[in-house]
């Protein structure tokens, strides 16, 4: 490679290297919440199985509406590496997975035969902390992160078309889909592609990879119970109309301190503007192909894998938009813009920018001001950021000692049912020498607070 365009891809490293060390000085090996059931008391679980049939069990048993079996593969293959349940390597084996993504779209960026600065706005779109509840909580970064990444990897492969891709896509599709609930998105955004290019041979092995991973996906599954959320989406449609719209503006979400409603203005603005971009690039790739669906078809004289790729990801990505839309403001409108789910529109913005830059004929603009904005977007981010991921690593260690010490504090408040199982599943791993959390931080501090009341 040409030392002119190595140093601008070095150049787009710094975001990477930046956001590692960010991830490096906050995380702390603190489980939270759902990460009891879901990870700790599965590891706990796991180990105790004598066959083989009990541990595939314990893999894919759902875990509050979902199935998370890569997740939990990584929990245990911590373990067997290091020896330890360590939420410190969970997470970042998770956030591993935004470095996938952002290799797959820089491996479809370097088909543009553009410099690597022109990658760079979307590098720093990608590595900042809007995220931080992906980050930094183990049991969202392993949902969500690694299902990304499988997503992509697995519309990547369909989109090649060569002898060996299609059924690997199929492979990677059923990893998908039990990976989280809305892996089998997956699916649907491969048959839109597979439609729109009339391989229809494929269209049916497809569907039928589909019906098995769907149905084996929903074996034995509890009722997960939407009742009330179809029913607020009946009662108040408009709700999830304009939250379609926030939520795809979520990246746009640079105040989050903002007092509601006043916080979503932004982000709706914004969203609007991206499906206005989105509909249009849509409409001039694809409304030709739909017109003149079912006449004698003329090969491309180019590659459509650019195409079909960003295709399928934004549809996937548009599909899931729509049900977090109709099924989520339930639980309050704020849920539009929550840090768990910040990362699909933020891909979005990302595939956009990328079929943006491929429309642009023979580009002869100076990528300086992409990058300027880049930068900015950046800044914003961990301007308004960073101090709720300083506040969140307090507020994890505080809570870990007063689990430590008093049995409450990092889930379950005192008298509920599952009480007892938390401090189960946070002091067996302790006695068995396997887990070893930060609660013993403040006893410097104690012994100092000690001293000076005997002084006194």
């Amino acid at each position: 490679m040409k030392t002119s365009r190595l140093f601008p891809l070095l150049v787009n490293t710094i975001p990477i290297i930046g956001f590692v060390i960010f991830f490096l000085l906050y995380v702390v090996n603190v489980p939270w919440f759902d990460d009891f059931e879901a990870l700790s008391g599965f590891f706990l679980e796991f180990l105790k199985s004598k066959t083989w049939a009990e541990k595939w069990h314990w893999l894919i048993v759902p875990n509050n509406e979902h199935r998370m079996a890569t997740g939990k593969l990584i929990t245990v293959l911590v373990y067997y590496c290091s020896g330890f349940l360590d939420f410190r390597w969970i997470q970042g084996l998770a956030n591993f997975s935004v470095i996938v993504i952002w290799g797959l779209l820089l491996l479809t960026f370097r088909r543009f035969k553009l410099s690597y600065w022109y990658f760079l706005p979307l590098t720093l779109i990608l590595f900042q902390p809007q995220y931080y509840l992906l980050t930094f909580w183990s049991i969202t970064g392993l949902q969500h992160e690694p299902l990304l990444a499988l997503v992509l990897l697995t519309l990547y492969v369909l989109a090649l078309r060569t002898r060996l891709s299609f059924p690997l896509a199929l492979v990677l599709g059923l990893i998908t889909t039990f990976t989280m609930s809305n892996g089998m998105f997956v699916w649907l955004a491969g048959l839109g592609v597979l439609l729109l290019r009339r391989r229809f041979r494929e269209v049916f092995i497809w569907a039928f990879g589909m019906a098995v991973g769907i149905t084996g996906y929903y074996y034995n599954f509890p009722y997960s119970g939407n009742e009330r959320s179809f029913g607020k989406f009946l009662q108040m449609p408009h709700l999830s109309v304009s939250g379609f719209f926030t939520y795809m503006g979520g990246p746009f979400d640079f105040f989050p301190s903002m007092p509601e409603p006043w916080r979503f203005v932004l982000p709706t603005l914004a969203g609007l503007v991206i499906m206005w971009i989105a509909v249009r690039w849509f409409i001039q790739q694809f409304w030709p192909l739909i017109r003149y669906y079912f006449q004698p078809s003329i090969d491309p004289q180019e590659s459509t894998f650019v195409q079909d790729f960003l295709l399928g990801g934004m549809l996937f990505l548009l599909i899931n938009a729509g049900v977090i839309a109709i099924l989520r403001p339930h639980f309050g409108y704020f849920v539009m813009l929550i840090s768990n789910y910040r990362l699909y529109p933020l891909l979005f913005l990302c595939l956009l920018y990328l079929a943006w830059l491929k429309g642009q004929k023979g580009v002869s603009f100076s990528p300086a001001p992409l990058i300027a904005l880049g930068v900015l977007f950046s800044f914003l981010s961990y301007f308004n950021y960073y101090p709720l991921v300083v506040e969140r690593r307090k507020l994890l260690l505080t809570n870990a000692f007063n689990q430590y010490h008093s049995n409450i504090g990092l889930a379950a408040t005192r008298g509920t049912i599952l009480e007892p199982y938390i401090i189960w599943a946070f002091k067996e791993p302790i006695k068995m020498g396997v887990f070893q959390p930060p609660v013993h931080f403040f006893d410097e501090a104690l012994k100092k607070i000690r001293r000076l009341k005997t002084f006194l």
